[in-house]
């Protein structure tokens, strides 16, 4: 009832200092000022706070090995820390591992010494293999997908856990971002612990955890809804707040804030039938993702929040930081690449044989505005090279039908790619290998990066051969921060909130 009470009072504020226009007008817009004759404002500096409000709903699972409510699964991260943490560049940073070796299809994880839970009780390799298992057997769990490849694990002894792996992956260390928790217990091991205040939930530093947050506080909102949460934000009694990838929504605020963006496992991409006509010939795919202008779609659709790519992997992913991707061809290499499939550009067409313009059909979803705008996005960029692209947009149903009866030419679709390479979209037999795709060649070459005897380059060099779908861009999320508070450090794709022992506030400067 007092979070109510103290919600509906900031809004009376909010409302009643916005005027009846509800438009506030920026002061380098108002020329007179507010006052046309008044001196210049006197202006008050308020000290940092040392608490900030975060969301937590304490009603649905707070266990943080299989929370699926998006809120819980980031916060319980700051009461539950992993054994490695990727950074915004998707580099492993070590936490509770001090170090991680995998040779073959056997990993070891050696723990750091004198790690202690909240409670003050040792940290062991038997708690985190406990905690590997735990999300083995729950299917449902976020973390699930990331241990499919682990066969066994065990505490070789206290500080010792021992992984065989199902197959070989040099970047397995990518998926150990993993909560730890006890065998026994629900203590955590991170920079926070949970306690109270005023019969309140609120969050408060770990004493034993390896740096104390500079953050004294947090106060944990449960808002019943979307509209409630905006509000919220909106005056101020909720100071983080974020939207993920797969999230259309547009946030409008009355109060200033920041936005920062964090890297999302979402990869949009063309699908493409490859068994149909032209698209049939690898070289012609190639030539269409040349063609398709990635950077016009992030900016003018995606409005900055993606980052493209022509590859299906991160294009930040630090083992692909020397490869240049999606560079593209000169207008003489699009030119020549044409005339060797039988094709010509003639009057910025491009044609066939007997003079037909070269068009295809592409199928979209009608559930998402994004969807729908990316690919008409996608038709404008291959429109200026005179290929013509017939936009069908279905209902999801029937967009799921056509897929699985191979019903299309071009599709527009998005998938969760995970930590390490997947080759699902291509591999023969896979779900959602829609198109039936099928080189032996390619699968090989990912097989060789994942057992270390290719370089991402090498294998880049042969999806460039094949071209089995055209990757487009990996969505963002973003995240809404108060002014007062600093940047979110290492804001990487296994924490939103990033390393939270960095985050500090700030004073403000109001008038009085």
């Amino acid at each position: 009832m007092k979070r109510i009470i103290l919600w509906i009072a900031a809004a009376v504020l909010l409302i009643s200092g916005a005027g009846c226009s509800g438009e506030i007008v920026p002061e380098e817009e108002n020329r007179l000022g507010a006052y046309g004759g008044a001196e210049e404002e006197e202006r008050e500096v308020l000290p940092a706070r040392a608490y900030i409000s975060m969301i937590f709903y304490e009603s649905m699972d707070t266990n943080p090995l299989t929370a699926t409510n998006r809120e819980n699964h980031e916060l319980l991260k700051l009461v539950y820390s992993p054994l490695i943490r990727l950074n915004g560049a998707l580099e492993a940073e070590y936490v509770l591992a001090e170090s991680v070796t995998v040779e073959g299809t056997e990993a070891t994880v050696v723990l750091k010494e004198g790690l202690k839970f909240s409670d003050g009780s040792a940290v062991t390799a038997a708690d985190a293999a406990a905690s590997i298992k735990t999300i083995q057997s729950t299917p449902d769990s976020p973390y699930y997908s990331r241990l499919e490849n682990i066969q066994s694990c065990r505490a070789a002894d206290e500080r010792t856990l021992t992984i065989r792996l199902r197959e070989e992956d040099v970047d397995f260390i990518n998926c150990l971002d993993i909560p730890v928790m006890q065998e026994d217990g629900t203590a955590g091991c991170g920079p926070y612990q949970f306690s109270e205040s005023g019969g309140e939930q609120i969050l408060v530093p770990n004493p034993h955890y390896f740096t104390q947050p500079q953050i004294a506080e947090i106060r944990l909102m449960s808002p019943s809804g979307e509209k409630e949460r905006q509000n919220m934000f909106s005056v101020g009694l909720l100071d983080v707040y974020f939207t993920t990838a797969e999230s259309e929504q547009v946030f409008v605020s009355g109060k200033t804030y920041r936005m920062q963006t964090y890297p999302g496992d979402n990869l949009l991409y063309l699908g493409i039938n490859c068994g149909s006509g032209l698209l049939a010939q690898p070289e012609f795919r190639g030539l269409l993702s040349a063609l398709t202008d990635r950077e016009k779609l992030v900016e003018n659709v995606l409005l900055g929040q993606a980052e493209a790519s022509a590859y299906p992997f991160q294009p930040s992913w630090y083992k692909a930081a020397g490869l240049q991707q999606g560079s593209g061809m000169t207008d003489a290499e699009k030119e020549a690449a044409a005339e060797a499939l039988g094709l010509r550009f003639a009057d910025n067409i491009l044609q066939d044989g007997g003079g037909n313009q070269i068009r295809f059909t592409l199928l979209v979803s009608n559930a998402g505005e994004v969807h729908r705008d990316a690919a008409q996005a996608v038709a404008d960029s291959f429109a200026l090279y005179g290929i013509k692209i017939n936009l069908l947009v279905v209902s999801r149903e029937e967009y799921q039908t056509k897929l699985a009866e191979g019903g299309y030419e071009l599709y527009l679709g998005e998938v969760k790619t995970g930590r390490t390479l997947n080759t699902a979209l291509y591999t023969t037999g896979s779900a959602i290998n829609y198109g039936g795709f099928s080189s032996a060649e390619l699968e090989e070459a990912a097989a060789g990066y994942r057992q270390g005897t290719l370089t991402l380059e090498d294998y880049a060099g042969v999806f460039d051969r094949y071209t089995p779908v055209i990757p487009l861009a990996y969505r963002q999320g973003v995240l809404y921060v108060s002014e007062d508070i600093g940047t979110f450090q290492s804001t990487g794709s296994w924490a939103v909130y990033g390393d939270i022992t960095k985050l500090t506030t700030k004073e403000m400067e109001i008038g009085k």
